[in-house]
């Protein structure tokens, strides 16, 4: 392989990044369905690959092609792969892998050019990590605290598969062997460092011994040195080519370099992420890639002692789905929000950050500090401090406005009173130079925090949104909702500062729920007339003025008349007056202009998600997991698209992760006109994020994956229309004679063939639903259609002729 390429797994891709060129990766698509779960270069090839996949598959690539060298179907799912050349041998490589009859590990010695396996060199409890030694000669894995070591060198005598074994008294945690086969290292679950000298010579011994008979050497018995450092677990280990330095990286964020010879040690700290892996370059050993915990490689020069450059991934969730459960039953989510103005997706990160990633180029744009935070290294214990992390992030429309909320604690995230909430508003200024006092700048503009509110509510903020139809800054809107039932309106102050934005948002108002419990969730309609937030019951609000326009209720589903769950999500439809919410059991869609269900599902619905700008819903069913459900093991979730103004069940797909974090509409290809014209269906994208924040498009490209051309189209398969754990039950047909009703109203009024030819010569601030009307034939007036009705302007004012004859009619009776 190119000493200047590093290759990475992603999932069903391999991905070759240029280490020279600053890391910008390409991307080789393999077999759809096979997970890559493993990777190693050829020490014979410059662009040869050996990979393995979670369905069986041992391949080797060529990079430069795309094309599968040759490939192995293997009897089990490869959890690793090694091949170490050298006195092993041309043709074979090492593989661990997952038996199918129990799930115990296997290690097997694979041929390449056959293509099967030639020896069983061992068996193990679970799959675990391979390790090779730079000549070849050895090959080691970990199980606990006993290290397992091969000889499987060219002057081997015996069988390879008689195994040394080695014993430590703490759990091992990272295994390297010296480039001169003298030393094998070791770090435990206590951050100590332990050398065996002479092990080599150990292998060869017992492999000479009788046939039949294992030898079993403990640990006491090979001469050995300890090392501390690491207040943690070791994550990595690695020698230096020339043997005089040992490398060593875990949770503290620190490259530790030891000298060998006296146990001297040199730092690189403040690496941003635990270490999990370090690869040295051929050519030029001083060179290091540093694979850390947040998706990241980290280029380092250990002559210089300097970081050269960072090839950023999508950053993994902060909060571990199992911990995140608080003793008031509020989940921790991590954050996946859409920036409009920028066509990016924005991603919660360590140290209350947002990442920027532009799906389309797969690449890390930038991240903004919300509440900045350095690493912090902690136990991962139950009782350690609840991690700095962003709660809540929301753009507006328009992209302009973004809106989070941080949260901070020093207690365990069980201890809810002890956690701290900080609401920011951000704003982009309007030019397009770049601000130096700016927070972090990204494509569409830099950032700007223009208010901060300590504590904002009593409780936990649980929903925030931003008002998606402000024409103007002046005109935005932010809402939030707590654990206390209440739920506050946030409007800019009015005063401007002199780089552009506000000088700071307000409370305008607040209102309480009926019932007074928790709000779960909210949102803005699409012309932004009216807010609905749910608690036991869900209410709409005008948020204007604050009135209770209407309140709803989900189907009674416990034996006294009570809404069993909570409500998890609610959703407006762009061009329809539909309104729908889920429970978990049920997903239920209201007709707005007459305040009854329209549609009820009995199915497990657990997250809504709605089109900006089309009458389209995204409902995401999960079914409930039992308690004979294995451990770890994650039920498939259905991704069902609902279209139309009658929200009719269009398409189903699988995601086989469970339910996903966020599903996201950016605008499709705005070039493509053909796709545009056959239906919603085909001319609609959307990203689905999956809990472990793959990006997966489904349906039509993308306008920005069009502009940028990358071959990221991976599609899920489509699926059923049918999904585990409930069967979808159409509780309220559509009205056909209100549907005729509505399609005659509107053909009437379009029958009027207003004119709009002339609004060019009408003021921009004139053109707006309520504003200074001068004139009935200059006025937009597809507009009033879209525009709630509390914005309309009088009817003297639409129709001055008509009004004017209908009053002169009602003050003279007798006038014909």
């Amino acid at each position: 392989m190119k000493d200047s390429v590093l290759i990475t797994p992603a999932r069903e891709c391999l991905r070759a990044h240029d280490v020279e060129g600053g890391g910008r990766g390409r991307r080789v698509v393999v077999a759809r369905g096979a997970e890559q779960t493993c990777a190693c270069a050829s020490p014979y090839s410059q662009t040869h690959v050996v990979t393995g996949s979670a369905d069986g598959t041992l391949s080797v690539w060529d990079v430069e092609t795309k094309k599968t060298v040759r490939s192995y179907a293997f009897p089990c799912a490869i959890y690793d792969v090694v091949y170490p050349g050298g006195e092993s041998g041309k043709d074979y490589a090492y593989v661990s892998a997952s038996a199918r009859e129990d799930g115990g590990g296997r290690v097997y010695k694979v041929s390449l050019s056959k293509g099967k396996i030639v020896e069983k060199l061992g068996k193990t409890s679970r799959p675990c990590k391979l390790v090779a030694s730079a000549s070849g000669a050895f090959v080691a894995c970990v199980e606990r605290r006993t290290m397992y070591v091969w000889g499987v060198g060219k002057d081997r005598v015996g069988v390879a598969s008689r195994a040394l074994r080695v014993h430590h008294t703490k759990g091992v945690t990272a295994l390297a062997f010296s480039h001169d086969d003298e030393i094998l290292a070791a770090g435990d679950s206590s951050g100590r460092i332990v050398m065996w000298h002479g092990f080599a010579r150990a292998v060869r011994k017992l492999q000479s011994e009788a046939q039949g008979e294992e030898t079993e050497v403990k640990g006491d018995a090979l001469p050995s040195t300890t090392s501390h450092w690491h207040s943690r677990a070791v994550g990595c280990l690695h020698f230096s080519a020339d043997g005089a330095h040992l490398f060593s990286g875990g949770e503290e964020a620190v490259l530790v370099i030891w000298t060998v010879k006296d146990g001297k040690k040199t730092y690189l700290p403040r690496l941003g992420a635990p270490l999990t892996k370090i690869v040295a370059r051929r050519e030029d050993p001083s060179r290091l890639a540093l694979f850390g915990s947040d998706n990241a490689l980290r280029l380092v020069n250990v002559a210089s002692m300097t970081v050269e450059g960072t090839i950023q991934g999508v950053r993994p969730p902060v909060l571990d789905a199992k911990s995140t459960k608080s003793a008031d039953g509020v989940a921790y989510a991590s954050v996946v929000a859409y920036d409009p103005r920028a066509d990016v997706l924005a991603f919660s990160a360590a140290g209350a950050a947002l990442q920027f990633y532009d799906y389309a180029r797969d690449n890390h744009i930038a991240d903004l500090a919300v509440a900045p935070r350095n690493y912090v290294n902690t136990s991962g214990e139950e009782d350690s401090p609840l991690e700095s992390h962003v709660a809540h992030a929301s753009f507006s429309r328009d992209g302009r406005v973004l809106v989070t909320v941080d949260r901070r604690s020093d207690q365990p995230p069980s201890v809810t009173s002890a956690i701290e909430e900080t609401l920011k508003i951000w704003e982009r200024l309007d030019t397009t130079d770049e601000d130096e006092n700016a927070d972090v700048v990204v494509p569409g503009g830099a950032f700007t925090c223009v208010a901060q509110c300590e504590i904002p509510h009593k409780g936990l903020i649980t929903s925030v949104g931003v008002r998606p139809s402000a024409h103007s800054l002046e005109e935005s809107m932010a809402f939030t909702a707590g654990v206390e039932g209440e739920v506050k309106i946030w409007i800019p102050n009015g005063r401007v500062s002199r780089g552009g934005e506000h000088a700071g948002w307000r409370c305008r108002s607040s209102a309480s729920h009926p019932s007074g419990s928790a709000i779960t969730c909210g949102a803005f309609s699409a012309d932004g007339s009216i807010l609905a937030t749910a608690a036991n019951e869900i209410v709409l609000w005008d948020p204007k003025t604050n009135a209770k326009l209407a309140t709803l209720t989900m189907p009674k589903s416990s034996p006294d008349g009570e809404p069993e769950n909570p409500i998890k999500a609610v959703a407006f439809s762009a061009d329809e007056p539909l309104f729908a919410a889920c429970d978990g059991t049920t997903l239920v869609f209201w007709n707005l202009q007459t305040l009854q269900p329209w549609r009820v599902y009995s199915a497990p619905c657990v997250d809504l998600f709605a089109h900006p700008s089309v009458a389209m819903f995204v409902a995401v069913f999960a079914p409930q997991r039992s308690s004979e459900d294995v451990e770890g093991v994650e039920n498939a979730a259905v991704v069902v698209r609902f279209t139309g103004r009658d929200a009719t069940p269009a398409s189903a797909y699988a995601c086989r992760d469970g339910a996903p974090e966020a599903v996201i509409f950016p605008p499709g290809d705005r070039s493509d006109r053909a796709a545009a014209a056959t239906s919603l269906e085909s001319s609609t994208p959307m990203l689905v994020i999956t809990r472990d924040r793959q990006i997966i498009r489904v349906g039509a490209e993308t306008n920005r994956e069009a502009r940028v051309r990358d071959d990221m189209d991976i599609d899920l398969k489509l699926a059923t229309k049918t999904f585990p754990g409930g069967v979808a039950v159409v509780g309220a047909p559509a009205n056909p004679q209100l549907k005729e009703y509505l399609a005659d109203t509107e053909a009437s009024v379009r029958a009027l063939n207003l004119s709009t030819e002339d609004d060019d010569d009408v003021p921009a601030h004139e053109r707006v639903i309520g504003g200074a009307l001068q004139g009935v034939g200059k006025m937009p007036w597809g507009a009033l259609f879209d525009s709630p009705s509390h914005e309309l302007p009088p009817l003297t004012t639409l129709c001055p002729r008509f009004m004017d004859a209908m009053l002169v009619r009602q003050a003279k009776p007798d006038a014909e």
